[in-house]
Parts: C-alpha cells; sequence; structure tokens
C-alpha cells in the first residue's frame, strides 16, 4: 500500500463515525484538479458498484466491490456521502457497534 493510500485510510478509519464519508468529500474538495478527474473517478466508482451487484449471485466479494465502489464515489459526490454516514450508522446499530 502506498503511502498516500496508508494516509488516507488512517484518516478515514479514525474519523468519526457517521461523519467520515462527509469529511473525507470535503478533504477532496480542496484537493481536485479537474473537472475531468471528478468525473474519471466517479465512472470507475459507477463500474466498480455494477460489476458488485453483477457478482452477488456468484460466490465472492460482490458486496465487498459494492461497498469500495460507494466510497469512492462518496469522495466525489456529497449526496452519496452523506447517504453512506447515515448507512454506516444504521450497519453499527444493527450490529449492536457503538459509534466512536
Amino acid at each position: 500500500m502506498s503511502g498516500k493510500l496508508r494516509e488516507q485510510w488512517r484518516e478515514l478509519r479514525e474519523a468519526p463515525a457517521g461523519k467520515r464519508f462527509r469529511l473525507r468529500y470535503e478533504g477532496r474538495a480542496r484537493e481536485r484538479k479537474t473537472v475531468w478527474a471528478r468525473v474519471l473517478w466517479s465512472a470507475l466508482a459507477v463500474i466498480l458498484i455494477v460489476a458488485g451487484i453483477v457478482a452477488l449471485p456468484l460466490p465472492g466479494p460482490g458486496t465487498v466491490v459494492i461497498a469500495l465502489g460507494l466510497a469512492l464515489l462518496a469522495q466525489e459526490s456529497l449526496v452519496v456521502a452523506r447517504f453512506c454516514d447515515r448507512a454506516e450508522l444504521a450497519i453499527r446499530k444493527l450490529l449492536g457497534k457503538r459509534a466512536r
């Protein structure tokens, strides 16, 4: 794992639950270079989400691929970032884990 990717993962992991995806979106908003970069990242995220949906009936990590696609898309869309934050809290509640 590269140093920058490792640092981004640490920041995401240490951010408070229910705010981590919005905070990552806001951080990326300051880093954005061009509209084309945003379009390309969004397209990659959508491709991952579709691939995960197609892979759901097959044995393998379809759900993980969908989650990765949503996390990538959350970096480029505030609406998706808020959805991911709410979904994380709902999943934590369902699993009985406290938000930290």
